[in-house]
Formats: structure tokens, sequence, C-alpha cells
């Protein structure tokens, strides 16, 4: 029978994979007898098509918890491209980021999922304009856009500020999130919540204008 199931490996971040990485992920899937293992869109792996008791006894051993992406004070997933340490375009390094944007830890649950995409240039690979949280290195830092959505009803983010360093960045996501958590409307996604109120009061909120 082929089951419809599917979850994503905990501790794949950015598509990033280790060599330790590898042989867990095969060690499961042949433990497991894994019918289909996905690179997704969204740079995470996912096992797919186990049965319902399958699907149990791996997430028991990965200790993987069912709760909803806006039960938990974190964002949803962080897309990034490999930044100039790996890529000759790429102006900044984006491991960093990533890293600092996946542990980071809100003031709350946010009221629906956040995703979060991070180009090391202005190519843009990571379409960072589409996404929730869009972060753009460009020559003079980086360029923050927030409320961008690539579903049915696209959207591309507004941008909030540009020429921030890494550390000023990190920091206006943060005040950024925890501005929206507060006001908005639960299960509420950026872009809808943009098109709602605009982009002027939060900007004034996280940037002390």
């Amino acid at each position: 029978m082929n089951y419809k199931s599917f979850f994503p490996m905990p501790g794949i971040n950015a598509g990033m994979l280790t060599l330790e990485d590898l042989e867990r992920i095969t060690d499961l899937a042949r433990r497991y007898e894994v019918p289909m293992v996905k690179i997704t869109g969204a740079q995470r792996l996912y096992f797919q098509g186990l049965s319902p008791e399958k699907l149990a006894e791996v997430k028991e051993e990965l200790q993987l918890l069912d709760s909803l992406p806006h039960t938990r004070n974190r964002v949803h997933y962080v897309q990034a491209c490999p930044g100039k340490n790996w890529c000759s375009s790429a102006t900044s390094e984006t491991e960093r980021m990533e890293k600092a944007i996946n542990k980071m830890e809100l003031d709350g649950p946010l009221p629906y999922k956040v995703k979060v995409g991070i180009s090391g240039c202005t190519r843009c690979c990571c379409e960072s304009w589409m996404r929730d949280i869009g972060l753009t290195a460009e020559k003079k830092g980086w360029r923050l856009s927030f409320g961008g959505n690539a579903a049915g009803n696209p959207r591309i983010g507004d941008l909030i500020a540009k020429g921030l360093s890494d550390d000023e960045a990190i920091e206006l996501v943060r005040k950024t999130l925890n501005y929206y958590l507060k006001t908005a409307e639960f299960k509420t996604r950026s872009a809808r919540y943009v098109e709602r109120y605009g982009i002027d009061d939060l900007k004034k909120a996280v940037l002390g204008e």
C-alpha cells in the first residue's frame, strides 16, 4: 500500500548536510524501509510513504513532537544559499545568519508559520522577496523585507531597512517578528497582515522612528 504520509527530518537546516547527517539518514531509511526520501524546495528533507506504525516508530526514535509551527516561539524554517564561503557571486556569508535565526527565541508563539529566505547576493537564489522574512546581501550590507508570500496569492515583501550589518539584521528580524506576533490575529500570515494593516506602523515600531 502506498501511504501518503510524510515528515521533515529534524536538524536539517537550509539544505546543509554533514557526512554524519548522510550516514544517519541512510541508516534510518534502510531500517524503516522508507519508500521515498525527498529534498523539498524549502531545502528540507522529508521521509515519505511510511505506514502509520513505522511513522510512529521513527518519530519516537527521533523524539519528534507533533506541535504546529505556530505553537512554538520560533520560525517555521530558514532557507539559505551557500553564501560567499562557497559561491563566487555571493557578497556575504549566510551560515551564521541561518543558525542565528533558526535558534532565535521570540517573545511568544507566532500567529502562523513564518518562512525565512537568506540570499548571499542580489541574484536572490532563495527568493527572499517572496518569504515572510527576506534577507538579501548587497555590497553595503543586508536588505530586510517582510510580508512576502509565494503561495496561491503571491506577494513581494516590503522593504524594512537596508545597509545592515549581520548583528543589526539579526536584531531587526527579532524586533519585526516580535511586533508581528503581538499585533497580528491568530493564523494570519505576514503577507495578509501587511495587506490589512500596511507596513508603516511596523516600520516605525521596529526602527524607532
